[in-house]
């Protein structure tokens, strides 16, 4: 699983061509599908696609490796990723699944959410993730979901912005969702897992990007 990961990271890094930039996220195991990173959507707002920056997913049957390189942060702010899985995306009310799906619907759907890497943004705004997550069992995820199937699962890449960086908690911040952040600027539906995911702080939290990659087993763009 290494070396798996080690190899994928050196292929992202080489760099894509534009065409790649297009291409579908649908793909089979060990193909590498590759999607946009978009400004999510809010109720006021669309999603706005994010000029050249890319994520790109490996599926296999021992699990799933990302990449992600994205720009437009906030210079110095602490940015976490995450892995946000839909285990059954044909239960979803629409496709791709809705957050309404992803939270209020999350035994139905087979939600699972977990940490996948954090940085502190580069000064002109820019960040990489890079993260593998292995099939079965999911340590210290939101909910109680295995990932057992990884060919069947939607998979949503989201970026939360903790602000900016706190020394003294700085790990914390780091590799949690609520790392720095104050409770009250977190979603009222997330689940008590997620509200108590690391040291509390003054900065407000905030889901800010995201990339989706559709299930290539069941599901099409």
């Amino acid at each position: 699983m290494a070396k798996s990961f080690r190899l994928f990271r050196q292929i992202f890094l080489v760099g894509t061509s534009a065409a790649c930039l297009g291409s579908p996220s649908l793909a089979a195991d060990g193909a590498i599908a590759s999607r946009p990173v978009e400004h999510m959507a809010t109720a006021e707002t669309p999603a706005v696609h994010i000029l050249g920056a890319e994520a790109r997913l490996l599926r296999s049957t021992e699990g799933a490796t990302m990449t992600l390189r994205t720009s437009e942060l906030t210079p110095g702010h602490v940015t976490t990723a995450w892995w946000v899985i839909m285990t059954q995306p044909e239960n979803c009310s629409a496709s791709p699944c809705t957050a309404e799906d992803v939270i209020g619907r999350a035994e139905e759907v087979g939600t699972q959410i977990v940490y996948a890497d954090g940085v502190v943004n580069q000064p002109d705004g820019t960040a990489a993730f890079a993260a593998f997550l292995a099939a079965g069992d999911v340590k210290n995820g939101w909910f109680e979901q295995s990932f057992d199937a990884p060919s069947n699962a939607e998979i949503h890449l989201v970026l939360n912005d903790h602000g900016p960086l706190i020394p003294e908690i700085s790990a914390s911040m780091l590799t949690s969702y609520r790392g720095g952040c104050r409770g009250d600027s977190l979603p009222p539906p997330f689940p008590d897992t997620a509200k108590a995911d690391g040291i509390e702080g003054p900065n407000e939290c905030r889901l800010i990007q995201d990339a989706i990659f559709s299930a290539p087993a069941s599901r099409a763009n």
